[in-house]
């Protein structure tokens, strides 16, 4: 392993780290150290970091809740496929601003987890944030958003035609057999 060069400041990173204007991880990157060291000594020295609100912005209210639905009464299929893809649609909300916070997220984890013996806990809400969880659950939403799509697609051409027949009444209708009639 090769050697460092440069002295670490610690001093300096302490007074960064008290000051909370900045994550862990832009601290560390910043002084080209792993933000785990931080930690350590954070917690070896009894450093305590402020609670961020400064940066922090106010999460958008959520709209209320849609109305009751009759379960009797029969909806469009066209409503119901408006109402996946809001839903779709509000949940790719949800998963770009866990994408956008990753890293303070992990740093509450951590925070919150500092003095549980086992690591468990912490290791399972991490796994909650981790790249391959958030890909799985983008890629389950297009698939949903896609089956929505396709539920909701105009009908065929064909049988638009017999459906359109039918509005119209007997004048496009299929012609029965022939009947018989006796002539006197």
């Amino acid at each position: 392993m090769a050697k460092r060069t440069s002295s670490i400041d610690w001093p300096r990173i302490e007074l960064e780290y008290l000051a909370g204007e900045d994550s862990i991880r832009e601290i560390a990157d910043r002084h080209e150290i792993s933000d785990t060291a931080i930690r350590k000594r954070a917690k070896a020295e009894g450093w305590s970091r402020p609670v961020r609100t400064a940066n922090r912005r106010e999460p958008e209210r959520s709209p209320p809740p849609p109305p009751r639905i009759d379960p009797e009464a029969p909806r469009d299929h066209a409503a119901i496929a408006d109402d996946g893809r809001g839903l779709v649609g509000r949940m790719l909300d949800e998963l770009d601003t866990l994408t956008s916070r990753r890293g303070e997220l992990e740093d509450i984890i951590i925070e919150a987890t500092d003095g549980d013996d086992d690591d468990a806990k912490r290791d399972a809400m991490m796994k909650a944030l981790s790249l391959p969880s958030r890909a799985n659950t983008m890629k389950t939403l297009a698939l949903a958003l896609k089956t929505l799509n396709e539920a909701s697609a105009p009908q065929g051409k064909k049988a638009a035609a017999q459906e359109k027949a039918q509005e119209v009444g007997r004048r496009f209708a299929p012609i029965g057999p022939p009947s018989l009639k006796a002539v006197s």
